[in-house]
């Protein structure tokens, strides 16, 4: 589970980011999945957008590489 805090400057996206980020540096290994964009919505009431911003970033940055089903 993530920790997610609306009332502070750092953007809900960075945040989701950071915490995805951290757990596949520890945590991950070549070919796990990630939960899907509508999960992590669901699970933290947050929108499709910040989860697929965080998701494009992490994506960017090589952390994960995006597959249609």
């Amino acid at each position: 589970m993530y920790i997610l805090d609306a009332s502070v400057k750092t953007p809900l996206y960075l945040q989701l980011y950071e915490a995805i980020k951290n757990d596949i540096l520890k945590k991950c290994v070549v070919g796990d999945k990630l939960p899907s964009v509508r999960q992590i919505c669901k699970e933290y009431k947050i929108s499709k957008n910040t989860v697929e911003s965080a998701y494009r970033q992490l994506c960017a940055e090589g952390y994960v590489e995006s597959r249609e089903k």
